[in-house]
C-alpha cells in the first residue's frame, strides 16, 4: 500500500500561535516574568535575617562544643 503525503508547507515548522498578538500562553509568560523580577527586586524581610543569624550563632556554638568534647 502507499501511503499519501502531504506536501510539506511553512506552516508545519512553526508551532501554533507563535508570536502572535493576544496568545495565551505569551501573556502568562509576559505576566510571570514581570512577577519573577518584582520578587527577585525584593530585599530580605529583616526577620528573616534576624533568625539566620540566629542559626549561624547556634551552628557556632554547636561546633565550638564538638571541638571541645574531643
Amino acid at each position: 500500500m502507499s501511503e499519501k503525503k502531504m506536501p510539506h508547507t511553512q506552516s508545519d515548522t512553526r508551532p501554533p500561535q507563535a508570536g502572535r498578538r493576544g496568545d495565551p500562553n505569551e501573556i502568562i509568560s509576559q505576566k510571570l516574568n514581570a512577577l519573577f523580577s518584582a520578587v527577585e527586586q525584593e530585599g530580605i524581610p529583616d526577620r528573616f535575617l534576624t533568625l539566620l543569624e540566629q542559626l549561624d550563632e547556634a551552628e557556632r556554638r554547636q561546633s565550638q562544643q564538638g571541638a571541645s568534647d574531643e
